[in-house]
């Protein structure tokens, strides 16, 4: 049989889960902020792909949607390409100012979206997925920075765990969306953008010890 999950004990605490949950909330700020920001950037990154396709459509009135699914694949290689990209500029700049510089450009990005001017908001759109590359792995690992490993086990389980923000962030989008149209709900990944950048600009100062990305090992 199973044993009930209020019923486990974290390792470093020794207290029934939920007790210990408690206390590592209150140890680890740092891993916390990574929590709700993997659960913000997963919510943006599933947003912008799920619905972009129907953004074309409304910004491009008369494209069918196989035209419009092109740009779903230009998003996907420019996510490939930022990935590389990104862990090679980790080689000269820390992962914290990367992911803020990365944070920034992506609010500016989707606001573009939402306003559309020139019909640009689509080329943005795409744009944005070379900056969202690194998040995740960086987020993650700034996450569990500097902690024991039984605190970095369960800190790994509850960011892993934050990517249901990718259901729930997107649910928004699309009642957002049905109701003010898809511009104005492209102001969902821009707030959710806008954690992010605000994650980076404190884990500059509470970073502690080399965080290790893609190979690169910065302060």
């Amino acid at each position: 049989m199973l044993e009930p999950f209020g019923d486990l004990a974290i390792p470093f605490t020794g207290l029934p889960f939920r007790a210990g949950l408690a206390i590592w909330l209150a140890r680890t700020g740092q891993g916390v902020l990574a929590v709700v920001a993997q659960f913000f950037y997963v919510g943006a990154q599933v947003g912008i792909w799920s619905f972009l396709i129907r953004y074309v459509q409304a910004t491009q009135p008369g494209t069918s949607q196989k035209p419009a699914a092109n740009f779903l694949t230009a998003s996907l290689v420019a996510f490939m390409v930022g990935r590389f990209t990104g862990t090679a500029l980790m080689r000269r700049f820390s992962p914290t100012r990367l992911l803020a510089w990365f944070a920034g450009i992506n609010v500016a990005l989707c606001a573009a979206a939402v306003a559309n001017v020139a019909h640009v908001g689509t080329y943005m759109l795409v744009a944005s997925s070379f900056f969202m590359s690194i998040m995740f792995p960086t987020i993650f690992a700034l996450g569990v920075d500097g902690l024991g490993d039984s605190e970095r086990k369960l800190g790994s389980a509850l960011i892993v765990m934050s990517i249901i923000g990718g259901a729930v962030l997107t649910a928004v989008m699309g009642a957002l969306s049905d109701v003010r149209g898809i511009q104005l709900a492209m102001s969902v990944p821009l707030l959710c953008f806008a954690v992010v950048l605000i994650f980076a600009r404190r884990s500059r100062q509470e970073t502690r010890v080399p965080v290790s990305i893609g190979g690169a090992s910065q302060h």
